[in-house]
């Protein structure tokens, strides 16, 4: 019997609209860092497409997590949590608020990255939906990393140097985000660096899981090609 034979008329539609939706997640994740990051540097209000941006991609991560209640349970409620707390800091920043943010983003991205691993190394066919969704996983990381060096800039102000986490920003301070690109491609143009040790211990971790993720993805996606084709 074939894979999709034996799945019961809702597993055949999450199976159907998972490999488009792992695109939607790239778009979306790709103008939240590469469209929304630049606009908030620059005299362009980002807050109407940072808002826009963030509420379809809440959607498009209910869509793929389907019946993983405690998924969707964790996605809305970190979402509203980082929404309100984000509003909150822009006229009154402080540690509380920042690290409530930011904390919030923290397990927004760990359940969106588990819920797109899941749909890139479930059973079936490797598609360049699913070479897509692996992106995604890619920049949750990046995004999960900048989320948490604002909670240690929060609570070690200075770790970081160049960057701040204390302006008026939605979502995350501003050159966080270039600062984990930077780190998780191993680049390191030198003009942000970590001065506290535990900035620097985190800059690491991320640095190896950077060099080791696209790796391990090769080597998992060729062994779900040669299964799929067996069946």
């Amino acid at each position: 019997m074939r894979y999709k034979d034996a799945l019961l008329p809702d597993e055949r539609w999450q199976e159907r609209w998972r490999d488009p939706i792992l695109t939607a997640l790239l778009v979306l994740l790709a103008l939240e860092v590469f469209v929304g990051e630049p606009l908030a540097r620059s005299s362009v209000p980002e807050a109407p497409t940072l808002i826009v941006v963030w509420f379809l991609l809440v959607i498009s991560a209910v869509l793929i997590a389907s019946r993983h209640w405690v998924a969707i349970t964790a996605i809305v409620l970190s979402s509203a949590l980082a929404v309100s707390a984000n509003i909150v800091r822009i006229g009154a920043p402080s540690s509380l608020t920042i690290c409530l943010g930011s904390g919030s983003l923290l397990v927004f991205m760990a359940a969106l990255g588990w819920i797109v691993w899941n749909a890139v190394f479930g059973p079936g066919h490797v598609t360049h939906h699913r070479i897509q969704g692996a992106v995604v996983l890619y920049l949750c990381i990046a995004l999960w990393f900048a989320a948490l060096y604002e909670i240690v800039l929060a609570l070690i102000p200075g770790s970081i140097s160049g960057v701040d986490a204390t302006g008026h920003y939605l979502v995350l301070g501003r050159g966080l985000v270039y600062y984990s690109l930077t780190t998780l491609t191993s680049t390191g143009y030198g003009d942000l660096l970590p001065t506290h040790p535990l900035a620097r211990s985190l800059s690491n971790l991320e640095a190896v899981i950077g060099q080791l993720f696209p790796a391990t993805l090769l080597a998992r996606i060729v062994t779900l090609q040669l299964r799929a084709g067996t069946q």
